[in-house]
């Protein structure tokens, strides 16, 4: 099974863009004869098509369920019970970072001369601790460090005002800390800090840092707490994807284009680079002659030494596919293609995908014209509002009525 997808899904806030899907992709899916499998994913704008693919290739990270591919996780299944104490535990930082700001200000400021650095120096405190808590509710793997940094100087600041008040009739612990602090209006608001800060910190300090160590030892652990697969180590595993807005190197050349993402199978380093070593001259024309039959494979052999912006908009298409079977993917995803393509080359982009299935390369297609779904695709997967409610054949797809209402409304689909 080169692909399987269990119970993914991905919210943004409150917008729920997948809920609970489930796919399962096999290499050995009937296809045309010395072809591997196309996988049409179609559904009405918003039904949660480039979501899905965001996830397979890793651009994006799910809240819930996993991704496997060729038996790998490279989205590790995640615990719902796991993640929704997370972005609590985010949401809370994100008050303390509001409390922290504003109750350094009244302690710092009245006791020394206002100064412009002071008052910068604290807002952009609370704006770099404000961020990562808001990264940290969306899983991305460097806020835990920043989280657990500021945890920890929490819970020091929390331990110089406590002992630097005058809690026990005139005697301190310590004469440390602004003489501010003394001052009986801040005092309750300085405790009450402290406290929220004592309770809150180790909660931090410890949670997230297991989640770091255990990071380095299961992959459920790893995605509880952020560390997914990064896309270019995807991509590395055999997954290439092109883009809805084609994403090109516009200001280089359509061989760079290619060469760029060839590059990615090189073994030469930056000394061997530097000193231009026979290894990896040697390495360098294999790339070009690499870039050079890919560019023959799309038909744009002719236009290698043109500015990537240069072409026209078809030949951009093509050149953005040319690129990532630079990487050699086993898995293509294909995310609205034809968009803005006439038909002579639609035409000729249906021939591809259909070359590209025979060099043995899976494919999954987004696209919206049905012509070319129902014409290239063995199977097709339909999404409606971030579920899937279809998956067969294109003939059982066209006559599904959950399809019919999900393009046409529900009276289409009673007719």
């Amino acid at each position: 099974m080169i692909v399987e997808v269990r119970g993914l899904s991905k919210s943004y806030g409150g917008l729920s863009a997948l809920s609970d899907v489930d796919i399962t992709i096999d290499e050995g899916e009937p296809a045309t004869v010395g072809s591997r499998p196309i996988i049409g994913l179609i559904g009405p704008n918003g039904a949660g098509k480039t979501t899905l693919v965001n996830c397979l290739s890793g651009v994006v990270s799910p809240s819930s369920g996993f991704i496997r591919f060729k038996g790998v996780d490279i989205v590790p299944e995640v615990d719902v019970m796991v993640t929704r104490p997370v972005i609590r535990l985010a949401r809370v930082m994100l008050i303390v970072a509001l409390l922290w700001g504003m109750v350094f200000s009244a302690v710092t400021l009245p006791g020394v001369v206002f100064q412009l650095e002071t008052f910068l120096a604290i807002l952009v405190v609370a704006i770099i601790r404000g961020f990562s808590a808001r990264r940290l509710a969306s899983f991305v793997g460097w806020s835990r460090g920043v989280a657990i940094a500021f945890a920890v100087f929490d819970l020091i600041t929390a331990a110089v005002w406590l002992y630097s008040l005058d809690l026990y009739g005139g005697y301190r612990f310590f004469s440390v800390g602004p003489a501010a602090i003394q001052l009986l209006p801040l005092r309750p608001v300085v405790i009450l800090t402290s406290l929220i800060f004592i309770i809150y910190s180790p909660f931090v300090i410890i949670g997230l840092s297991i989640g770091l160590f255990g990071s380095l030892f299961g992959s459920g652990m790893m995605a509880a707490f952020g560390s997914f697969i990064r896309p270019n180590r995807i991509n590395a595993s055999g997954i290439a994807r092109t883009f809805q807005n084609i994403r090109l190197f516009k200001e280089m050349t359509v061989y760079d284009n290619v060469k760029t993402a060839r590059h990615r199978h090189g073994r030469c380093g930056l000394l061997a680079s530097i000193l231009k070593t026979s290894r990896q001259r040697a390495e360098e024309r294999d790339i070009h002659l690499s870039a050079t039959e890919l560019l023959e494979f799309v038909g744009l052999q002719h236009r290698g030494d043109s500015r990537a912006a240069n072409l026209p908009y078809g030949d951009q298409r093509r050149l953005e596919i040319a690129r990532a079977l630079a990487t050699e993917p086993s898995l293509l995803l294909l995310d609205e293609p034809a968009a803005g393509m006439n038909p002579l080359e639609t035409a000729t982009l249906v021939e591809l995908i259909r070359e590209i299935s025979r060099k043995g390369i899976t494919i999954i297609i987004i696209e919206h014209d049905m012509r070319l779904i129902m014409q290239v695709c063995h199977r097709i997967i339909v999404l409606d509002h971030g579920k899937k409610i279809a998956d067969g054949t294109p003939q059982e797809i066209r006559t599904n009525h959950e399809v019919i209402e999900a393009y046409l409304g529900p009276e289409s689909g009673h007719a």
